[in-house]
């Protein structure tokens, strides 16, 4: 009995140290064009958005390549099977840093400006203009903001350098640099970073994530689209 107590009460201590669970990944039924995994937002499981820019050719562009840098958004209500576009008219150049969606509100920051528009993207107001941390950090002061840290972090007595940080209410999330080049070790901990969990690991990206809940990490890929993890 007492054996199997130990057994039992090591598999809690110390079985708990991996997850390694894996990104799903969605089936995507519509076209997204441009690059669109610099800022994302998802309100639940199924209503979300993603936003970037997209290079549009303009033979008038003050660009020497003739190639315009528009901000770009796209809305899924499906978890990311289907998008829709969002334009903004409003801004001619420029690229989506932060998103924000409340039912049919949505605030984006592009540069030093943040818009907002209460019909999913018809109609858009410019609501303030002014330095760039300064409105990060006034509109989207969420917990779940995204920080480069570079600190050096140690699990099982292997050295990683923490390249991204994401925090939610019961969730810190981090993404290193390891062992090998070009990969991207993910350790996730639910006691604000007393024990950590090793999930898995990638090759490496500078993709945005999103903590939803506790509970999913949700990110898009330019190739394989909108994936998540749900974590243990």
């Amino acid at each position: 009995m007492k054996v199997f107590l130990f057994l039992f009460l090591s598999i809690l201590l110390f079985g708990c140290k991996y997850d390694n669970s894996k990104w799903e990944t969605l089936k995507d039924n519509s076209k997204v064009n441009g690059t669109v995994e610099n800022a994302i937002y998802f309100q639940d499981t199924l209503r979300g958005l993603i936003g970037g820019f997209k290079l549009v050719e303009n033979i008038n562009s003050k660009n020497l390549d003739n190639l315009d840098c528009i901000p770009i958004i796209y809305f899924t209500k499906d978890g990311g099977i289907n998008w829709k576009s969002i334009d903004i008219k409003e801004v001619k150049e420029g690229t989506i840093d932060n998103l924000r969606l409340s039912g049919d509100t949505i605030i984006c920051q592009i540069d030093s400006l943040v818009l907002k528009s209460n019909n999913l993207g018809k109609n858009w107001n410019l609501i303030e203009k002014s330095n760039y941390i300064k409105l990060n950090e006034k509109y989207f002061p969420n917990a779940n903001q995204y920080k480069k840290l570079y600190n050096d972090f140690e699990f099982e007595s292997k050295k990683y350098t923490i390249k991204e940080s994401y925090k939610n209410k019961n969730i810190d999330l981090i993404i290193c640099y390891g062992e090998e080049t070009m990969t991207d070790y993910y350790f996730y901990s639910r006691d604000k970073g007393k024990n950590w969990i090793y999930l898995q690991n990638e090759t490496g990206s500078n993709r945005y994530k999103f903590l939803l809940n506790d509970e999913y990490i949700i990110s898009y890929h330019y190739y394989f689209g909108l994936q998540k993890i749900k974590l243990k």
